[in-house]
């Protein structure tokens, strides 16, 4: 069963912590949050993991994280994800981080770090971030404010997880 796909469900709204620890598609997550740990990267995750993070059911396909910016940081997230099968990070510089709000990087798992999550930074979301820990391996991500900001897109799939991370929100607050 893909991550965050629960048959029970179907409002697309459910607690997916239990879920979440069992999913082998959660591999490809802690894989990139522990050479990401390791290498001490300043980063939060962001996306599709983020919304199942927060409870939601919902299926990804990549890892996207937001990131300090910051040369140091930006040779660390290089360095972290060079690591990967492939390797495909090494041939990344300090440079395509400046030029490049986004970058993906193509390995073993899909990975898109962004400087900017639509229009949120990683130094206007790390005051309300979130940590979990998975397999023993520290997951930072976006707090479900700034998730539903970072999504404020024009994307029909961000559209559609605003809606949803709504109705999260309101269940949150009504508790």
């Amino acid at each position: 069963m893909p991550l965050g796909a629960n048959p029970s469900r179907t409002r697309g709204c459910g607690d997916m912590a239990e879920t979440l620890d069992n999913s082998a598609n959660v591999l490809a997550l802690l894989r990139v949050c522990s050479l990401l740990n390791r290498y001490e990267a300043n980063y939060l995750v962001i996306g599709g993991y983020a919304c199942i993070l927060h409870g939601m059911v919902r299926t990804t396909e990549d890892v996207d994280i937001l990131i300090e910016e910051s040369a140091a940081n930006y040779q660390r997230i290089i360095d972290a994800l060079s690591e990967l099968e492939d390797h495909a990070a090494r041939e990344l510089t300090l440079q395509d981080f400046e030029e490049n709000v986004v970058i993906k990087v193509a390995d073993e798992v899909e990975v898109d770090v962004s400087r900017r999550a639509w229009s949120v930074t990683y130094s206007e979301a790390i005051p309300h971030a979130q940590k979990r820990e998975i397999s023993g391996i520290t997951v930072p991500y976006l707090s479900l404010r700034d998730l539903i900001a970072s999504k404020g897109t024009y994307r029909d799939q961000d559209q559609v997880d605003v809606a949803r991370l709504r109705i999260l929100a309101e269940r949150k607050d009504g508790k």
